[in-house]
């Protein structure tokens, strides 16, 4: 069997539903990553901050939409999303997504991931950690990890309180960098390789007709600078805020710089726990 979209053959977990209130019940195959991700939307707020809003009827394109989370949450403010996840397994599952919580009618999932051109391209999807999903091997999250051990555990109590605890109990700092690094080290070698369609943002707002994009959310592990490059001069003009997970912390200085040449009046950036950033650009002045 080719190991291009043979997902299953490599352990691709069953899929099981999980509840959390107030939210509901969602689908997902790694319970642990899906409690991570609902509290980094819905508790931390992570593309809600600087000023940073909807409005009902806004259209919101959301680009590395995983299972759906933050879709779901933008259809609830009353949003027109255009959801893309290149994926095929991790699209089966913003889908039922989608459908469980009745808003196939706002929310547009796309089975395609955006980049600088249209083309196909290979992807390395990790089974048991599908927000690792990315077109590079991502070998350097061992020593980020390591260097960041304090918030991978500040991250593992709230999500994974049995493992955290586990973690814990080792006692030394070196004895539980080891440990972090096998786990890391078993989720990157299950990496499976997947053959995913691309287009640019450009491409698909002219394909969807879109006059204007009130927010363009954007996880897409290390393809910030090819998604943005993706979009023509005239296409800024219908952007009026962008909030992004950013993976290169020596990225923040000139993609600030980036959106202040577009016009984004205001732009925000955070370190986060994990070792990853975020940005926030936005159109106008926020009001406090």
């Amino acid at each position: 069997m080719s190991k291009l979209n043979s997902v299953k053959a490599k352990g691709e977990r069953a899929i099981r539903k999980i509840a959390y209130p107030p939210f509901g019940e969602i689908y997902c195959r790694n319970e642990m990553e899906t409690r991570l991700i609902l509290d980094e939307i819905l508790v931390d707020k992570l593309y809600f901050q600087e000023g940073v809003s909807i409005s009902f009827g806004d259209i919101v394109l959301d680009v590395g939409a995983n299972i759906g989370v933050f879709a779901l949450c933008a259809a609830k403010q009353g949003a027109q999303v255009y959801a893309y996840e290149p994926i095929p397994g991790t699209f089966e599952l913003l889908q039922q997504n989608i459908h469980l919580h009745g808003l196939d009618s706002v929310v547009h999932p796309r089975n395609i991931g955006l980049s600088d051109r249209l083309e196909e391209k290979i992807m390395f999807h990790h089974p048991s950690m599908s927000i690792w999903d990315s077109w590079n091997t991502r070998e350097d999250e061992f020593e980020l990890t390591a260097e960041n051990l304090q918030d991978a555990l500040g991250v593992l109590k709230t999500a994974a309180p049995v493992r955290y605890r586990a973690l814990k109990s080792l006692g030394f700092k070196s004895l539980q960098q080891v440990v972090m690094r096998d786990a890391i080290k078993k989720i990157l070698a299950s990496a499976v390789r997947v053959r995913c369609q691309f287009d640019t943002l450009s491409g698909v707002i002219s394909q969807e007709n879109i006059q204007s994009i009130a927010l363009l959310k954007v996880d897409a592990e290390l393809a910030d600078w090819q998604i943005l490059n993706g979009v023509k001069a005239q296409d800024w003009q219908r952007i009026r805020q962008v909030a992004m997970e950013v993976h290169v912390e020596s990225d923040l200085t000139p993609l600030s710089q980036f959106f202040s040449e577009r016009d984004f009046r205001q732009v925000s950036v955070k370190k986060l726990k994990g070792g990853t950033s975020f940005i926030w650009a936005t159109k106008y002045w926020a009001t406090k």
